[in-house]
């Protein structure tokens, strides 16, 4: 016999299952906000970027964080926002609950799904581990242990029709009906809250995301013999080949009067720059003779760089003295490269620590800390920067022109050889 009282969901189950959609709702807002910020500044001071393996940065600067033109975090949003409005009206016992449960449960596998395809994109290909990342898959997980709990149960309680089916978990002396008509009704529920979040991030993202250079990119550069991924603007960075030039010779890679020039300005403990050494590195062995490599220093600290309003990265500007310091005794590739492998040490004693396994003594370290010589050229090339047009880091340019694209080491190469 059916019962005539009013149909109660199980609160404890439910109430999990707004709260996961809650906490990916939350996480994916954040995601949004980075990802802006990001497409802003080039850079971020987001407490994830822990290091080179464990980077928001990287992550989201790759091909992979955009889906039509959207951040990934946007299309997170409407599913989990959706999932919880499905999620509500079932805790509620709401009419439309037998409509709401079995597309709620539908839906949580295919975020599960969707989760493990994008942490397989993170940690097979990017090599990276992003931390917000992290929780939305712990929330689609979350979601995917209820709905297996749900399911289970319903075997227990499963009625002589192969399609209605009884369960506790779902609502109280109710059915889920895995109907296609209830199905199409919940997934329609869940497609207009989706939507309301995708149209809302479209009204409130901002105009300007990116650098001018980029925004005009469809069609608008002069002529086909400049690349959509550098700039129109040739700027004229001085490039000092000797120790007895300007205020000291930048270190470089290759022969100084290759026809490819990419000059890197970059500090040494933005995440960001750490992911483009090794790839910077990769297009010098690419590349060859035909191109010549030049590291500036643009340290995000106030102590060595006017333009900047903070001292951001405490050390930057110490450990950019001592690869200088490095250079001075031949030593300045292989001090630079152990800084960005090292980067999640940053401190005095780690900079100092990097500078005797390359060969340095104390006294020398001390000495170049100490140097004026060294401390001018490094705000030189900060100011070489500013007039170029830097803004963020790493900033690379190829011929003078600055590079936009995602920092690969084909595309770069790609960009290099077209010129």
């Amino acid at each position: 016999m059916t019962s005539t009282t009013k149909p109660t969901p199980n609160k404890g189950i439910w109430t999990t299952a707004v709260i996961a959609g809650l906490v990916g709702a939350g996480a994916s807002i954040y995601s949004i906000k980075h990802h802006m910020e990001l497409k802003l500044h080039g850079h971020t001071e987001a407490a994830c970027n822990i290091n080179s393996q464990i980077s928001c940065d990287a992550v989201a600067a790759s091909k992979y964080s955009e889906l039509l033109g959207a951040p990934l975090g946007v299309w997170g949003l409407g599913y989990f926002f959706a999932m919880s409005i499905l999620a509500l009206t079932v805790l509620a016992g709401h009419k439309s609950a037998k409509e709401h449960a079995p597309s709620w449960i539908l839906l949580s596998l295919v975020g599960l799904v969707s989760s493990i395809g994008l942490g397989f994109i993170s940690l097979g290909i990017l090599k990276t581990v992003c931390i917000v990342c992290i929780i939305v898959y712990g929330a689609s997980l979350l979601q995917g242990v209820v709905a297996w709990m749900a399911w289970r149960a319903s075997f227990a309680a499963q009625d002589s029709s192969p399609i209605r089916i009884s369960t506790e978990l779902a609502v109280k002396e109710t059915t889920l009906d895995f109907s296609i008509k209830n199905l199409g009704s919940g997934i329609l529920t869940a497609a207009i809250a989706a939507a309301v979040a995708f149209i809302g991030f479209n009204f409130i993202k901002p105009t300007a995301q990116l650098p001018s250079e980029l925004q005009d990119l469809p069609g608008k550069h002069d002529g086909p013999s400049i690349p959509p991924v550098l700039s129109k603007t040739q700027q004229d960075i001085p490039i000092n080949k000797s120790a007895y030039s300007g205020l000291g010779e930048d270190y470089r890679k290759g022969p100084d009067d290759a026809e490819i020039v990419i000059v890197e300005f970059a500090d040494y403990m933005c995440p960001a720059c750490a992911q483009t050494a090794p790839v910077i590195e990769e297009v010098h062995r690419q590349l060859g003779q035909r191109a010549l490599i030049v590291f500036k220093n643009y340290p995000l600290s106030n102590v060595c760089n006017s333009s900047v309003q903070g001292n951001m990265h405490a050390y930057s500007c110490e450990i950019a003295q001592l690869a200088r310091c490095a250079g001075r005794y031949g030593k300045f590739w292989d001090y630079h490269l152990k800084a960005f492998e090292e980067q999640s040490l940053a401190s005095s004693e780690k900079a100092k620590e990097w500078g005797k396994k390359v060969g340095l003594t104390d006294a020398q370290m001390n000495e170049c800390l100490s140097s004026p010589d060294i401390m001018s050229k490094i705000k030189d090339d900060v100011e070489v920067g500013n007039k170029a047009g830097v803004n963020a880091t790493p900033t690379i340019f190829i011929n003078g022109r600055k590079y936009l694209g995602e920092r690969t080491a084909p595309l770069i190469r790609a960009a290099a050889e077209s010129l």
